[in-house]
This record gives C-alpha cells, sequence and structure tokens, in this order.
C-alpha cells in the first residue's frame, strides 16, 4: 500500500492545478493542462536517452571497450530511464509515443552512414541480425500496456531487462568458461548463473518492500520466477531476450502472486530440476556439435 499512496499525492495535486476557480486574479497559464505534464514527461526521457547515447558513443570513442559492454551499458541506462514512467505518465498514449519517436531512430543509427557515431553503440558486436534495442523499446511498451497503473508490476519487469539481463552479458564476457550455444550465438553458464543470481534480488527486494506479500511468498516468488526466467534467458535468440523477458517476468509474476505458499513449494520443486536439466542438455548439444565438427 505506502507504494501507491503516490496516486492520491498526484491525484490531489492535479485536481489542486485543474480546480475551476472564481478569482479572476488568478493567471490563466497557471492551470496547465494534464496533457502537458504528459509531453514534459515524454521529452524528459527522450534527454535522458540521448545523454546517455552520446555519453556512451564518447566512451566508446576514448576507451574503446568490449562492444557488448557498451550494448549492455544502454540497456542499462536505457532501464533506469523508463523506470519512472508510471509516474510520469497517466495514460498509455504517451508510453506508444516515446516508442514511435525512439523504435525509428534506433533503426537509423544501425544505418552505414551512422556507424561511426552514435550508431556505433549499437552495432559493432558481430550481431548484425539482432535487434536487441528495438525489441527492447516494443517490450517496455506492451510491458506498460499489460500493467496499466501498477508500478510494481511494471517496475519488477524492467528491472529484470536492466540489470539480470546486462549482469548475464557482461559476467559472461569476463569470466565465462563454459560455453553453450543457442539459436542466437554462445552463452555461457556464469552468465546464466549472474541472471540467476541478479534476477532474484530484482524480485525479491522490490516484493518484500513494496508489496503486502508475507517474507517466504516473496523469496518463493523470487526463486521460482528468477529461475524460469533464466530459462527464457539461455533460449531467447536474435535480441529477443529484451522482449521475452519483461513480457514473460510480467506474466510468470502476475501469476505467482496469488498462489498460496504450498503451490508456490510445489512449482520450486518441479522448476529447479528442470532447469538444471534445461542447461545441461544445451552444454550437452554443443560438445556434442563441436565433437562433430
Amino acid at each position: 500500500e505506502r507504494f501507491f499512496t503516490y496516486y492520491a499525492i498526484r491525484t490531489t495535486f492535479y485536481e489542486s492545478l485543474w480546480r475551476k476557480t472564481n478569482d479572476t486574479n488568478r493567471p490563466t497559464f497557471y492551470v496547465p493542462h494534464k496533457t502537458m505534464f504528459n509531453w514534459l514527461g515524454i521529452a524528459l526521457v527522450l534527454i535522458i536517452l540521448t545523454a546517455l547515447l552520446a555519453t556512451l558513443s564518447w566512451y566508446k570513442r576514448i576507451f574503446s571497450p568490449h562492444p557488448e559492454i557498451v550494448r549492455k551499458l544502454l540497456h542499462i541506462g536505457m532501464g533506469l530511464a523508463i523506470l519512472p514512467v508510471p509516474w510520469l505518465f497517466d495514460a498509455a498514449w504517451p508510453a506508444l509515443v516515446l516508442v514511435a519517436i525512439t523504435a525509428p531512430v534506433l533503426m537509423a543509427l544501425r544505418t552505414t552512414r551512422l556507424q561511426g557515431n552514435w550508431g556505433a553503440v549499437l552495432g559493432g558486436v558481430g550481431r548484425k541480425q539482432s535487434l536487441g534495442e528495438i525489441y527492447f523499446v516494443g517490450g517496455v511498451a506492451v510491458l506498460f500496456l499489460l500493467t496499466g497503473d501498477d508500478p510494481l508490476r511494471f517496475s519488477i519487469p524492467i528491472l529484470l531487462l536492466a540489470l539480470a539481463d546486462a549482469a548475464a552479458a557482461l559476467i559472461g564476457i569476463r569470466y565465462g568458461r563454459r560455453y553453450y550455444t543457442t539459436f542466437g550465438g554462445d552463452k555461457t553458464l556464469e552468465g546464466s548463473l549472474a541472471f540467476l543470481v541478479a534476477a532474484f534480488f530484482c524480485i525479491q527486494m522490490p516484493l518484500l518492500l513494496f508489496s503486502a506479500l508475507q517474507p517466504i511468498e516473496t523469496l518463493l516468488i523470487a526463486l521460482l520466477l528468477s529461475l524460469l526466467l533464466m530459462m527464457v534467458e539461455a533460449v531467447a535468440w536474435r535480441g529477443l531476450d529484451n522482449f521475452f523477458i519483461p513480457i514473460f517476468g510480467f506474466v510468470l509474476l502476475d501469476g505467482s502472486m496469488g498462489m498460496s505458499i504450498g503451490v508456490l513449494w510445489g512449482q520450486l520443486v518441479i522448476t529447479v530440476p528442470l532447469a538444471i536439466l534445461t542447461i545441461q542438455v544445451l552444454i550437452n548439444i554443443t560438445f556434442t556439435v563441436e565433437a562433430h565438427r
């Protein structure tokens, strides 16, 4: 309940601005329309994203880091920039406007002419057929439409997308030793475990702090969802994890929050061996393919 008190505050604030008054001395420009707040929110998000692209372009040009590090830093920044969207917008159309603006821009940044500038932040990772950033934007838009005015159910999938997915890639690059092959390329066991740990905290901490669930329920939900989403991330291809993670994250979260503790324990008992089996099968398939080359 504490998490939703901002609605009462925001409503009171808006009503105080929109309330008609008989005071003829009051300046007319003092009473803004609520649409203006949505446009200001759109402008704020676009300014942050522009600054993020400019900063990462400079970072890549000066320090020449691994291309995937730059891309994941972009994803982290994008995720954190859109995290306040439920507080900024009181309708779905501003989110759709953001998608209509950012998706074509991100596509344009992949063109040859722009690759040497801001486009280098998106490209140069050897995955030209990946449209991860486009799926990212699309996933966020669909998530906002699904969650409506529920910040908790919006924020947790965004944290998963921004932090857990990035942790998997960055840990895999730095410490990955055991590789397995998926439809879209190679991934690592170490990266999958990093996703598991990061996803657990991205789910458990918000539920513990901002929901009415018991601590044991938040623990079981976080364990269950982090395992299931680790499998989703492991088998996703060509950047589709940026779409699957927020959508599946919301669906699983929404369903599990209504489960009893007994049902959650039962689901967890089934999911743990299934997750282990999935990763082991992927590793074995990779070894078999490599052996026949």
